[in-house]
């Protein structure tokens, strides 16, 4: 298995068929395709939705501005940079992003999001990734032979931070004028490939991605060969990678894998792209120490420049998730 061909989990298949594919993205990719999880039909319904918001005008979404205290609400081009080794580096796009204790507060919301049944779209929505999460943790505690509960027991929903959703506008740009440079930590990632944005690893658990059209720009970096690989879309599928959390609870075994997303151009056939990403995070209070497995209990884990940048612990101290998670998005935003 490489990072050229994904492997692909289909909920539909045996649970050993299942829990061999997980096994497969934790030993190589990080990165794998999700199929048959009965979340299309929410999905199209959501990108409609999606679209509308970011083609109202610009005074209308920040009156919505991501707050500095709750990271809830709209990010305009150039406040986010997800490359933490060069903070003069921006993405260009633009974002809506809120949490599951947003969902209790439709004031929070664009005056879009209260129309007819498109707040109840977007609870049934976060709630149904919500779910699919659990159902995953559920297969991968069986896939490292520990109790069927250990992941879900960490990300109850009723506690702190919980999960995130962001929605995403990649609007296209010219190529003469988008040429960005590229920080000096990932000088050998980037290689001038074609306008990357921030490459960065997740910082949570387990991240969803819903593509649209059948258009990605996603780029998965592999650390063993320093090559960047396309990962194509396919709207019927979910893009599912691990984050920070994982590495740290397996050693390193499984690779919170570096990825970046390339802007779409004005000569391509669609111009804007979109995407919905669903972040899943435990609960604040978790301790990121390796898990019970026997698959990881003699591995030592020995991080390269990557994990040394992401998971600073000159102190020795042990983390919470909460505390990592804070650490990665005061690196993140400006204001």
């Amino acid at each position: 298995m490489s990072f050229s061909s994904l492997p692909i989990v289909d909920l539909q298949s045996t649970s050993d068929e299942i829990r061999q594919s997980l096994l497969n993205a934790c030993f190589t990719t990080g990165f794998f395709y999700l199929s048959n999880h009965g979340l299309h039909p929410l999905q199209d319904q959501v990108f409609n939705l999606v679209k509308e918001f970011f083609h109202r005008p610009l005074d209308e979404k920040l009156r919505h501005a991501l707050s500095p205290t709750s990271y809830h609400g709209y990010l305009r081009i150039g406040r986010e940079n997800l490359d933490s080794t060069n903070l003069k580096l921006i993405d260009e796009k633009e974002a809506f992003k809120f949490g599951q204790s947003g969902l209790n507060n439709i004031d929070q919301f664009p005056e879009i999001f209260h129309h007819g049944e498109n707040f109840q779209l977007i609870q049934t929505f976060f709630h149904s990734c919500y779910d699919l999460c659990l159902r995953l943790f559920e297969h991968l505690a069986e896939t490292f032979e520990i109790n069927r509960d250990y992941f879900t027991s960490k990300h109850q929903w009723d506690k702190p931070p919980g999960a995130t959703m962001k929605f995403l506008h990649y609007p296209p740009t010219n190529k003469t004028d988008s040429i960005r440079a590229v920080s000096s930590f990932f000088t050998h990632f980037n290689e001038c490939i074609s306008f990357p944005q921030g490459a960065h690893s997740d910082y949570g658990s387990l991240t969803l991605l819903f593509q649209h059209d059948n258009q990605s720009g996603l780029e998965v970096f592999d650390r063993s060969t320093n090559q960047w690989h396309p990962v194509e879309a396919h709207d019927d599928k979910i893009v599912v990678n691990f984050g920070d959390v994982f590495e740290y609870w397996s050693k390193g075994m499984i690779k919170s894998t570096i990825h970046r997303v390339n802007l779409p151009t004005v000569d391509q056939q669609h111009h804007s792209r979109y995407s919905i990403a669903f972040f899943c995070d435990p609960n604040g209070d978790t301790l990121l120490t390796p898990i019970p497995s026997k698959l990881i209990q003699d591995r030592i884990y020995i991080k390269d420049q990557h994990a040394t940048h992401v998971f600073p612990d000159d102190d020795q101290r042990i983390l919470t998730a909460g505390e990592h998670l804070q650490m990665r998005l005061n690196k993140t935003h400006t204001y």
